[in-house]
């Protein structure tokens, strides 16, 4: 898998994961502040041996490639990730996360029937 594309899923992937996990994180261990932000402290993540399938998917959008793609398999072997300064908002909370490193390992991605546009 190209460094490009690896950048891109594991992007996606974090964005998913702080999605769906973000409440439980903040409300865990929020602690208040001075001011409307929550401030977290660092956050370690590890993904590893998963398998993600994409299937009869249409994606468009300006600047996109025209592609389609009837099968194909990817394997992210190891990769890690850090950012520093997540915020992220919650039923209309700030939560800023300090840090937050994220490792992936051994994520399979499986793309059938998708299509991409760019219109």
């Amino acid at each position: 898998m190209r460094v490009s594309s690896q950048r891109v899923l594991a992007s996606l992937l974090v964005a998913v994961l702080l999605v769906s996990g973000g409440a439980g994180v903040a409300l865990a261990d929020g602690h208040a502040s001075n001011s409307d932000v929550t401030k977290l402290g660092g956050q370690d993540i590890t993904i590893s041996d998963v398998t993600i399938t994409v299937s009869d998917t249409h994606l468009s959008g300006p600047g996109f490639p025209d592609v389609s793609i009837d099968h194909r398999t990817y394997t992210l072997d190891d990769s890690t990730m850090s950012i520093d300064g997540l915020h992220v908002s919650v039923n209309g909370h700030q939560y800023e996360i300090c840090n937050v490193d994220v490792t992936l390992k051994n994520i399979g991605v499986t793309l059938n029937n998708v299509q991409i546009s760019s219109s």
